[in-house]
């Protein structure tokens, strides 16, 4: 047993270096590919848009596929086709591209729907410790992807071959993974998904963790992609404003990771998701000021702390197993739909407005109905067991 919960330790931590770089590595690769493929701005458009996307549609397939196959055979079905998707997607032109990256974005939202299930089904007495392990290196691949894309580009020969490098670790997560795929499988009856399935879905806890878990999403895309253009709107250079949102998205990693190592000491998570939360508003409200660069790393801060809590509390406000991947679906489908739709809310308010001011305010409205929805759902109550 200690044998086996080794290897599903370094299987989830595999596969947690598998489920950001094949999207976040794009975008700096972007004026290559586009000069390589002679891209429009369109279809660079969809290409970055998709991956985000599929984040929400996809995570809704997860409790059906997990139903039929049971959690750890849709884990390695995933990566394996995580692997075959990211091997060949750079060969064969745009269109192939296009299919591969939606392809690999449905994969990962499967995945990120199942992987809070699997921590609680395989270490119960460990899931804060295990999902601040998984988050951090979800948090590393996704900046280090980022970042060494271009350089890498120019040390391998060509934007092709770093989108492929990034397919090694679901292959060796997929290797790892087959040691957990042994045992039968028994499908549980349609009924008993259904009863879980509505237990979730009635319970103001789940709902509560939806606003929580969207917002915060909605946040940290939209500033991901729009922070630079405010800064260098606000007299940045864009050297200057790609550094500091490289700034924002790493500083507060190491005590978010801390603070998420230490949730399981907590009974209740409200304080901890409701500060966390006002943290990264008080950030907001810095951005319709002239001190634009402390409100970013403040953000930092906050948004890193907040997203491993999301995860724990996933992982454990869910009675069941079957209730914890369907809240997990939940959850991220429609977080990421949120993310998706307010990213370009955000880019158009900018537009018609021609200033930062509409949308600004429009995020830091949302952020404070975070910090509530945080209270709400990180209360020491769980989702009624619809079997007890």
């Amino acid at each position: 047993m200690i044998k086996r919960n080794v290897f599903a330790l370094v299987g989830i931590l595999l596969a947690s270096l598998t489920l950001r770089p094949p999207v976040a590595a794009i975008g700096p690769l972007v004026p290559e590919i586009q000069n390589a493929l002679g891209l429009g701005a369109t279809q660079l458009g969809i290409l970055t848009a998709v991956p985000v996307l599929c984040f929400g549609i996809g995570a809704f397939a997860g409790p059906a596929i997990v139903r039929f196959l049971g959690l750890d055979r849709t884990l390695l079905a995933l990566l394996v086709l995580i692997s075959l998707s990211v091997a060949l997607r750079s060969w064969f032109g745009y269109p192939a591209l296009l299919v591969g990256t939606t392809v690999i974005g449905l994969a990962i939202a499967v995945a990120n729907v199942i992987l809070p299930s699997i921590v609680r089904e395989r270490f119960p007495k460990k899931v804060a410790l295990v999902t601040a392990a998984y988050t951090l290196l979800l948090s590393i691949s996704a900046s280090g992807a980022a970042s060494s894309a271009v350089p890498l580009s120019s040390a391998v020969g060509g934007w092709e071959w770093v989108l492929v490098l990034w397919g090694v670790p679901a292959a060796l997560a997929s290797l790892v993974w087959i040691t957990q795929s042994r045992d039968r499988f028994v499908p549980l009856p349609a009924e008993h998904h259904r009863a879980e399935t509505l237990s979730v879905y009635r319970s103001p806890i789940s709902w509560a963790l939806v606003a929580f878990f969207g917002f915060q999403s909605l946040g940290f895309y939209a500033l991901l992609s729009w922070l630079p253009s405010l800064l260098i709107d606000g007299g940045r250079t864009p050297a200057e404003a790609g550094g500091l949102l490289g700034i924002c998205t790493i500083v507060g990693v190491p005590t978010g990771i801390a603070l998420a190592a230490n949730l399981g000491r907590f009974r209740s998570l409200a304080l901890a998701a409701s500060l966390t939360s006002t943290v990264t508003l008080t950030g907001m409200v810095l951005l319709l000021t002239p001190f634009q660069v402390a409100g970013a790393i403040v953000i930092g801060f906050g948004q890193a702390a907040t997203f491993p809590i999301s995860l724990n509390l996933i992982s454990t406000r869910a009675t069941t197993a079957v209730q914890t991947t369907q809240l997990s679906a939940l959850s991220q489908g429609v977080g990421y739909i949120l993310a998706a739709v307010g990213t370009f809310l955000f880019g158009f308010l900018r537009e018609v407005t021609n200033a930062w001011v509409v949308p600004l305010v429009l995020l830091v409205a949302i952020t404070a109905v975070q910090v509530f929805a945080g209270a709400l759902a990180g209360r020491n109550r769980k989702i009624e067991n619809p079997a007890a």
